[in-house]
Order: C-alpha cells, then sequence, then structure tokens
C-alpha cells in the first residue's frame, strides 16, 4: 500500500509544482485510496509484504503471435525527477501505508472529492482527473507559504 500511496504523493506533488503529470497512467479512486491500477497488478504478489526482488517491467508487443512480447526495465528518470523522488521519500518515508492511505481520505482530498461525487456506488474505481489533484495540492503550497 505504500508504495501506491507514494506514487500518488509524487504524481500530486509534481503536478502541483510543474502543472505537467509525472507519469500519463491513469490513478483511480479505490477503497483504500488512490491507486495505478497497473502499478497494483505488477506490485499485487507482494501482498502486505516488503517488495523484495520484483522490479516494475515494460512489455512491449513486437510481432503478431499473441506470445510475442518482451519485457524490459524502464529507463531511469532524468536527474531532477530523481532528486524530486528522493524528496518525496524523505517526507513519506515514516508513514506507513495506512497512515498514508488515511491521509487520502482527508476531507477536501482527491479521493474524498471524487468518492463523494460516486457516492452512489461505493464499489466504483472512479478516475481522480488530473486537474483535481494539480488544484488540491496547489492550495496546499499557497496555504503553506509565510502572508
Amino acid at each position: 500500500m505504500k508504495l501506491y500511496k507514494l506514487v500518488y504523493y509524487a504524481q500530486a506533488w509534481w503536478l502541483a509544482h510543474t502543472g505537467s503529470p509525472l507519469f500519463e497512467e491513469d490513478i483511480k479512486a479505490w477503497p483504500w485510496g488512490p491507486v495505478v491500477s497497473d502499478l497494483y497488478g505488477h506490485f499485487r504478489s507482494a501482498g502486505r509484504h516488503p517488495i523484495q526482488e520484483q522490479r516494475a517491467t515494460i512489455v512491449t508487443k513486437t510481432g503478431a503471435n499473441w506470445l510475442d512480447y518482451t519485457y524490459s526495465e524502464p529507463p531511469p528518470p532524468a536527474p531532477e525527477i530523481m532528486d524530486f523522488l528522493k524528496q518525496i521519500w524523505e517526507i513519506h518515508k515514516p508513514f506507513s501505508g495506512v497512515a498514508l492511505s488515511n491521509a487520502t481520505h482527508a476531507r477536501g482530498e482527491p479521493w474524498t472529492i471524487v468518492k463523494d461525487l460516486h457516492s452512489d456506488d461505493l464499489s466504483s474505481k472512479p478516475l481522480i482527473p488530473l486537474d483535481v489533484i494539480r488544484d488540491v495540492f496547489r492550495a496546499k503550497i499557497i496555504d503553506a507559504k509565510p502572508n
């Protein structure tokens, strides 16, 4: 759970500071907070245990046969993105996955805004629009600035 929330917070703070997404995958409002579905699919086998030797991969279709795929590691991020990700880690590492998830459920957070709009279908996992995430986290930057 901690990985999924760290990825969400990285996207949220990057959007707030730059106005553009850090990555293109959608973030959905799952019952325990924001999640990138593909990331969950890739790492769900770890369950509640630490992710040990598993790495993210890129799957590429290479031919017409249904088995024609290759797997590769993604390229490393640019240095400025790595620096940013290290900052995200340093800020959030003291918190458990559950604590980070609970924080995403606070009033006014993007997850809560989207879930409130879809309260008639509690089993749905609706998309959290990037502009909602950006605007909520930009407001946090403005609120944190001294007057």
